[in-house]
């Protein structure tokens, strides 16, 4: 059984970042997740909520999903559950996968179907389990195997009878039948997607599932079928479940078919690039949507001799496709490239012999080169100003936003403050105190973003100072008889590593003030940060008496849950001395600070 106060620090979790993260209704499922998780007796009673919770932080904040998977990893590891451990390394592999850890996600894939083995396991989690190694497979180009990995995946979410899991499995298997261009056999799966999407009535997967269909029949060349799949597809483009990503996709997808297929007029393309207009000025449809927009957008304009719109449009492509330099668009850059610089040729050429017929064709051809490499260098020009223009303005507003989370996180510890002061159980006002000061670390970190000139170092050597201080302070030490060393060499450190050694540090010096020197005279603390070869070391030191290694080997406190998880995202190590008061040392090798 967990603990009451570690429940309570579980909850303030999940509440504080919930807000931030996801919508309303995701913030119900998770309150009402953690009710059950509350109220469950068995380990697998315990874990399938805080799973399920996992599970909607996942794409939000897979940080936060990781801490709550390792939290039912231990309610598992304390009772011996197979059924339970299973579950937590199926969500552990999908926080991985979201990482794009593959080694990581296929080792807690091959951990759950290890204990499948021995232990019968529900249908659905043997599921997931194997569509994880379908999606390890997929993502290094392994195709024949994923679809065998993802065949079993499909039987055994036939047997739990979910029709979700057999949608989103379906569509696995054509997906990877497209990719080495079997495309009757991935029509086959199309269907069984279809089938099951009906049934359980999920018009998203739906809508992708036809965007699939046409890549089939194009595939194919069967060009009509294509198009009476757009004609399939037109009603649940106007259904409000069908997410603005999906819908951007499939306007898209028809603007492309009938650029390459329509008549020579191409009203699809024009009707549904509209479409996709209207939706960019309403929500967000993601940048590959836009991408393809814009370059959509370009090759219709030219279509129609349109070249001043498809020069915008071009702009505006190449714009967007620079802000994803880790992408490769496809070859149609090249393509339209060359019929932008020819269409703008010829139409120079035509200017001119209007103006002059008498000109010879090598001045016109040499004039026209000439006109081409000034506007390419001029464009090159422009292009170099605008994104000096949007670093300055980024950069603007990022220490913004790092302003705007330190005033919030300061909000949320104001009415920690205020709730504490009318709760009178001891316990609950611990616990209060604890997330008041976690969160204040976090808010003088965002602090630190936005008041150096780059947003994303922090000023780790005035961190630790104030932080030290504010904590003396907090626990009612002054300066003048308390013995604070600080020895700080390292300057600057990166953001994301920052984060979570701050974190480390205020567990260790709260700890620290509140237990440490309850009979000690002549208190004394010392916190050293250095790099040395190829690791960064932090040690603080207190002359208390009151922790031993044996105490803190047999702690389950949320605390000290929270420093091992954190020293292991930086891939670290954690060693503890009491021979002479407590020496905490936490070591990170050079390579996580250049992550």
């Amino acid at each position: 059984m967990i603990c009451r106060s570690k429940s309570l620090v579980l909850s303030l979790l999940i509440l504080l970042i919930t807000p931030c993260c996801i919508a309303q209704k995701w913030r119900s499922q998770t309150d009402s997740l953690l009710n059950s998780y509350k109220q469950a007796a068995t380990p697998v009673q315990k874990v399938k909520p805080l799973t399920e919770a996992a599970f909607i932080f996942l794409l939000q904040n897979p940080d936060t999903a990781m801490l709550l998977y390792n939290e039912a990893e231990g309610i598992a590891g304390n009772s011996g559950n197979d059924t339970a451990f299973a579950m937590v390394y199926a969500g552990k592999s999908a926080v991985h996968l979201i990482r794009d850890n593959n080694d990581s996600t296929l080792e807690y894939a091959l951990k759950g179907l290890k204990i499948s083995e021995r232990t019968p396991l529900p249908p659905d989690v043997i599921a997931a389990l194997y569509r994880k190694l379908g999606y390890v497979y997929r993502n290094t180009n392994k195709h024949r195997e994923a679809i065998e990995i993802y065949k079993k995946a499909l039987a055994y979410s036939r047997m739990s009878g979910n029709l979700y899991d057999m949608a989103i499995t379906s569509s696995n298997i054509g997906n990877n039948f497209n990719a080495f261009k079997q495309y009757d056999s991935a029509l086959v799966y199309h269907a069984k997607t279809l089938e099951a999407a009906r049934a359980g009535k999920f018009t998203d997967i739906i809508a992708r599932t036809y965007i699939q269909i046409i890549n089939s029949y194009n595939g194919l060349k069967q060009y009509p079928k294509a198009f009476e799949a757009v004609a399939d597809m037109q009603p649940y483009l106007t259904l409000p479940d069908v997410t603005p990503l999906t819908k951007g996709l499939c306007y898209t997808t028809i603007a492309k078919l009938d650029m390459r297929h329509g008549s020579p007029q191409h009203p699809l393309a024009a009707r549904y690039l509209d479409s996709m207009k209207r939706l960019m000025t309403t929500t967000s449809t993601g940048k590959d949507n836009q991408i393809d927009y814009y370059l959509n957008r370009a090759l219709l304009e030219f279509s129609v001799q349109h070249f001043d719109s498809a020069s915008a449009a071009l702009e505006k492509y190449n714009e967007l496709k620079e802000e994803r330099e880790d992408e490769i668009i496809s070859g149609h850059t090249q393509e339209l490239d060359a019929r932008y610089e020819t269409g703008k040729k010829d139409a120079q050429i035509k200017d001119l012999d209007q103006q002059n017929r008498l000109r010879k064709k090598l001045l016109v051809i040499s004039l026209s080169a000439s006109g081409i490499f000034l506007a390419l260098l001029f464009w090159v020009w422009q292009q170099n100003k605008k994104i000096r223009k949007q670093e300055g303005h980024l950069n603007y507003l990022m220490k913004e936003l790092h302003h705007r989370v330190k005033n919030n996180l300061q909000i949320v510890s104001s009415l920690l403050n205020l709730q504490s002061a009318k709760i009178d159980d001891p316990m609950a006002q611990k616990a209060l105190m604890e997330g008041q000061h976690r969160i204040e670390a976090m808010s003088l970190i965002h602090q630190k973003l936005y008041q150096t000139k780059t947003t994303s170092r922090v000023n780790i050597q005035e961190f630790i100072t104030e932080l030290a201080e504010n904590l003396m302070h907090a626990y009612g030490y002054k300066a003048h008889t308390f013995n604070l060393q600080l020895q700080v060499q390292v300057k600057e450190l990166e953001a994301d590593i920052a984060i979570p050694a701050g974190l480390i540090l205020n567990e260790v010096v709260t700890n620290a003030f509140k237990y440490a020197f309850k009979n000690v005279s002549d208190p004394s603390l010392y916190i050293s940060l250095k790099e040395s070869g190829q690791k960064l070391q932090l040690t603080i030191a207190d002359n208390g008496r009151e922790l031993t290694e044996k105490a803190w080997k047999s702690s389950s406190s949320f605390g000290r849950q929270l420093m091992q998880s954190l020293t292991m995202q930086l891939e670290g190590s954690m060693n503890l001395n009491c021979d002479n008061g407590s020496v905490f040392t936490f070591t990170f090798p050079v390579k996580s600070l250049h992550a």
